[in-house]
């Protein structure tokens, strides 16, 4: 095969990967293969072309053919750590990612993954080490930064004002630039006139978005326009429910943020709303162009963005107490904004299995649970779970999460929890389920336990759903709150521990008393479902209220609050 030849089918192989048409753009790179078989490009568009696929085993096979021909590739050797974690290789990722750091000091992406291994494998202060050096490099982009915000939330070494400047850093490199495109606002000052509210989320699906908006989005359409801008490409049941709750409907995801700006603008929003904060697929570049006259973020984060440009963040009294707030142990670049009772409204999916009789009537033993990511289980937390464990003669706990398919990360939790002398057969692991199985294995849990400091959400409501009664330690970060707001909401503020000593009490005293766990199995679902927790139609005049208020101070402001005076491109 001659040079031309070979480029030509290399080109046209890139073309189609970029187009999606992957089918074509492997037989490009095989033609190229049965000529030249130690080609090097060929070989590793072949590992990312399986990366894109999923297809774990022939990645690493085509990637570690192309290190053997270019041994000295740091992109090489962080794409074969990317194979490495998709097969569960954790071992071998994370010499991978070292080996891809080791070429290239400055490689983003490698510290960002290898920060990611040594978090799931429950290794603080080395993921804390590798998340900072991503920081660091020069060539780290808003999304890689995002990541690692996201990834320091569940980590014990990380302070409060640590987190918070480096929010401010995300937007000092990234937002504060864009402030030259925000425009000016000719939205009618009017107060009280009926508002255009967006809301944007790469997530209006069966995930945290979608079933904390379902109970709520028809009554705030009923007294708002509402669009949803929906800026990913997953879609299912509850994509359709929300696109039919008398609002409009948005595709964004295929939009630059300049683009998406000028819609926000041609459809006269009043109050743009942010769902993700800085969760994977964020739009938060948008928000930066302030392209409606108030903005705000809520729901799928747990802390500030960071952005002059977003003017709210609604919470509640109890994820953020006015008192942490003053003595500076929540910080946020946002006005804070309490809704009445919880920040989140929850609507138990229409899949949702009947309430079973607790596990310990049919197992003779106490069994407790925990439904949330392994990455949560710290080391502190096992201390606490172990003590429990200790105090509960014959009880068990089940961990399920994603993840525990693999044996590294199962092993770790066993063997962490062998420290405290609990033997590994009252650690029950299981891997993810759907949404459906993993509500019906709430039969199997009689107490659950909430992680900490990274509380759990969707996680917590669907226990309390089931009949299933939640113990949380309430911390000072919002999300180490999250249990405590929800608990406080579903009207159970006595699972609410204040350290780690009243938790193991709590747990153990629910686990000494079956009667009672049999009482609260029987009555807990239909008190939730009455409940400010479950309330939407309560709920959406709260918000609306927040955004009214936030919407008549820009009515009443002698100015725009804009930093800057200028027009969308």
């Amino acid at each position: 095969m001659d040079v031309a030849a070979r480029e030509q089918l290399l080109a046209a192989g890139l073309a189609n990967q970029r187009r999606g048409e992957l089918a074509g753009a492997e037989r490009c790179y095989r033609l190229v293969l049965t000529q030249q078989p130690q080609d090097f490009d060929a070989l590793y568009r072949m590992g990312v072309l399986a990366l894109q696929c999923g297809n774990a085993q022939g990645a690493v096979h085509y990637l570690a053919r192309a290190q053997d021909v270019r041994p000295l590739d740091a992109d090489g050797f962080y794409n074969l750590g990317m194979a490495h974690a998709l097969h569960y290789s954790f071992d071998r990722a994370q010499a991978a990612f070292e080996r891809s750091r080791a070429l290239d000091a400055n490689h983003p992406s490698a510290a960002v993954s290898l920060g990611n291994v040594h978090k799931l494998m429950g290794r603080a202060s080395e993921a804390r080490e590798a998340y900072m050096a991503a920081i660091a490099s020069p060539r780290i982009d808003p999304v890689l930064f995002s990541q690692v915000l996201v990834g320091l939330h569940s980590n014990p070494t990380v302070d409060a004002q640590t987190l918070y400047a480096l929010h401010r850093e995300w937007a000092r490199r990234y937002a504060q630039p864009l402030l030259a495109r925000a425009p000016v606002h000719s939205n009618a000052r009017d107060m009280d006139r009926r508002l255009a509210i967006g809301f944007v989320s790469p997530r209006f699906c069966s995930n945290i978005v979608g079933h904390f908006l379902r109970s709520l989005l028809r009554p705030l359409a009923a007294e708002a326009d509402v669009f949803l801008y929906h800026a990913g490409a997953q879609t299912d049941w509850l994509t359709e429910e929300l696109a039919h709750c008398n609002v409009r409907w948005r595709d964004i995801a295929t939009l630059d943020d300049d683009a998406a700006a000028r819609l926000v603008q041609r459809d006269r929003i009043d109050v743009l709303v942010d769902l993700a904060g800085h969760a994977p697929r964020n739009r938060l570049l948008l928000f930066a162009r302030r392209p409606a006259p108030v903005q705000a973020t809520w729901l799928d984060y747990f802390n500030t963005t960071g952005l002059d440009t977003i003017d709210v963040i609604v919470t509640d009294r109890v994820s953020t107490p006015p008192a942490l707030v003053a003595s500076g142990a929540q910080r946020f670049a946002e006005a804070v904004e309490y809704m009445p009772h919880s920040r989140l409204c929850y609507a138990a999916p229409p899949f949702a299995p009947a309430v079973s009789a607790p596990a310990a009537l049919r197992e003779g033993r106490v069994t407790f649970g925990c439904f949330g990511r392994v990455d949560k289980i710290g080391a502190e937390v096992i201390a606490v779970w172990a003590a429990i464990l200790s105090n509960v003669a014959g009880s068990r706990l089940i961990v399920k999460s994603e993840g525990l398919e693999v044996p590294a990360v199962r092993d770790r939790l066993l063997q962490q929890f062998g420290a405290y002398a609990i033997a590994a057969e009252r650690i029950l692991l299981r891997g993810r389920s759907t949404h459906e199985a993993l509500l019906a294995e709430y039969a199997d849990v009689d107490i659950a336990l909430d992680p900490f400091p990274y509380n759990g959400g969707a996680t917590t409501c669907d226990a309390l759903w089931m009949g299933v009664p939640v113990v949380t330690l309430a911390g000072e970060a919002m999300i180490a709150r999250q249990g405590a707001s929800l608990l406080s909401a579903a009207g159970h503020p006595e699972w609410i521990a204040a350290d780690a000593h009243e938790y193991v009490a709590i747990a153990t005293d629910l686990a000494a008393d079956v009667p009672r766990l049999v009482a609260t199995r029987g009555d807990l679902r239909s008190r939730l479902a009455v409940s400010p927790l479950c309330d939407g139609p309560r709920f959406a005049g709260d918000l609306l209220d927040i955004f009214r208020a936030a919407w008549q101070r820009w009515c009443a402001s002698a100015t725009m609050p804009n930093a800057v005076q200028g027009a969308v491109p």
